[in-house]
């Protein structure tokens, strides 16, 4: 009888290693409401349940400090859905993880020139020495990303802008805060930094946005791309988790074709997606990526 108390002990020991799971929703990031960001969250458990994960309770996350917090409980979470950065920090095992590459860029909004919303230019377009200059005035502007955002990483890690000012996810602004920030710290003589995914870069205007400046309209845009890329969102798993939960998992997320729009939105994929376990080495290069590691 002894003995089997102390077997039962040891289960209940091991199944208190931690309990649910954390999750940095896409939805906050982009500014939606709360029944949009209760329906990704929906989306995800029913999703991950079957992994046989636990998946109570699962908490919506906003930044890195959040994780970093709730590793530390006598129950931690047996698992994060979210961006690298928050993945790594918990230190727990990418299982699964979207391989399309996120390249980061910061839109410079830069001096006055002749043309109203006026259609950026890359970097690698100017001239050599307008290229020097314009990397030097960037050391000593701000620039503006999400808290915790794989961008704002990657652009931190470059060394690019003298001060990245980071804003915290919310609903009902998200992401669509950044421009508005830039647009009203931007005079003109000083520039300002919007930290985005490149592909929006290069797809910006400033035609909807006003500043305390209205000569904003005139600002010229130039694009500075990190040399860097990251990967997508993704799954990060308790080291107490067994072996053939994890398996489980990466085999859910690898099979994942045809899916359904909401789960998609759920899990930040966009039309191309990837799932793969990373290797050490790879995990360890985004580490550096994102200046995590040495």
């Amino acid at each position: 009888m002894l003995l089997v108390a102390l077997f039962f002990c040891g289960l209940t020991a091991q199944a208190q290693q931690c309990e649910g799971g954390l999750y940095l929703n896409p939805q906050v990031i982009r500014g939606e409401g709360a029944s949009q960001t209760e329906s990704a969250l929906k989306e995800l458990v029913d999703f991950i349940r079957p992994t046989g994960l636990s998946v109570t309770p699962v908490i919506n996350i906003r930044e890195t400090q959040d994780v970093l917090t709730a590793v530390k409980k006598p129950a931690p979470p047996c698992w994060v859905y979210g961006n690298p950065v928050v993945g790594l920090a918990s230190g727990y095992r990418p299982v699964a993880v979207n391989m399309d590459p996120i390249q980061s860029a910061v839109l410079i909004l830069a001096d006055i020139g002749t043309v109203k919303d006026g259609k950026p230019v890359e970097l690698k377009t100017l001239p050599a020495a307008e290229q020097a200059k314009v990397l030097a005035k960037l050391k000593t502007t701000s620039c503006f990303g999400m808290k915790s955002g794989v961008t704002t990483s990657l652009v931190k890690a470059e060394n690019f802008c003298g001060t990245v000012v980071e804003i915290l996810p919310q609903q009902g602004l998200g992401q669509s805060y950044l421009p508005t920030k830039a647009a009203f710290h931007w005079q003109a003589d000083r520039w300002a930094g919007l930290i985005t995914r490149l592909q929006s870069a290069q797809a910006a205007t400033m035609k909807s946005h006003h500043g305390t400046d209205e000569r904003i309209h005139m600002a010229q845009l130039v694009i500075v791309p990190t040399s860097n890329a990251s990967w997508g969102y993704g799954l990060y798993v308790h080291p107490s988790a067994p072996a053939d939960v994890m398996k489980k998992a990466a085999s859910l997320f690898d099979s994942l074709k045809n899916a359904n729009p909401l789960l998609l939105k759920a899990l930040d994929l966009g039309a191309k997606f990837d799932f793969e376990t990373p290797s050490d080495a790879v995990v360890e290069a985004m580490k550096k990526s994102l200046a995590f590691g040495p």
